[in-house]
């Protein structure tokens, strides 16, 4: 199926424009464009607010490059068929067979080890999206400092962006009466991440 060329949202549609006193650089990749944000609001690494923040402006220019047509960029919904659109180009961007499901279009996705951060930067610098072959080099590369995720705000707006999350978190072992069970250990925080469910 093809898909039609898309080109860069105009710089008022993008997150960082909505800040006063602060002058984005559309061309910038997302992680210097947000230290640059952090630093004039006075955002602290690692505090909370900055991990809002930060998934609130992730989860913004995922919609903004991928889901939205230009002109609708600001509607508070989409159509099924500008779901399965970004889905779409999403596959497309990762060099992924394009479906006209978008459970399907998911279900390859997931399957494939993308970092989220490279899927914006793939629009906003016109570079080419690396996809990973080796879960645990991916993995390294992914969990780095400061890339954790606010789940909550993950999965608001249509949750596109958790929709796409993988917790690297390990798992943590609970006693039931005797018994032992596995639960997730993330609390809430998740990385920035497409991956395998098993490692390769």
């Amino acid at each position: 199926m093809p898909i039609k060329q898309e080109f860069p949202p105009p710089a008022s549609q993008s997150h960082f424009a909505k800040f006063q006193d602060f002058t984005p650089n559309a061309d910038a990749p997302f992680e210097h464009e947000f230290a640059r944000l952090a630093s004039s609001q006075d955002w602290k690494p690692g505090s909370q607010q900055y991990t809002r923040e930060r998934t609130i402006a992730l989860r913004q220019e995922l919609i903004t490059h991928y889901f939205c047509k230009h002109e609708a960029a600001q509607a508070p919904g989409l159509a099924e068929d500008a779901k399965l659109e970004g889905y779409q180009a999403l596959c497309h961007e990762v060099g992924l067979p394009v479906s006209d499901s978008q459970a399907e279009c998911k279900r390859r996705l997931k399957n494939t080890l993308v970092n989220i951060v490279d899927l914006i930067d793939a629009r906003r610098t016109q570079c080419r999206v690396k996809v990973w072959n080796h879960f645990t080099a991916f993995r390294q590369y992914t969990l780095q400092p400061r890339h954790r995720i606010d789940t909550k705000e993950a999965k608001k707006d249509g949750g596109y962006l958790a929709s796409l999350l993988r917790n690297f978190s390990p798992p943590r072992r609970l006693g039931r009466r005797g018994g032992t069970r596995h639960a997730s250990g993330s609390r809430g925080l998740c990385e920035q991440v497409l991956i395998k469910t098993e490692p390769a």
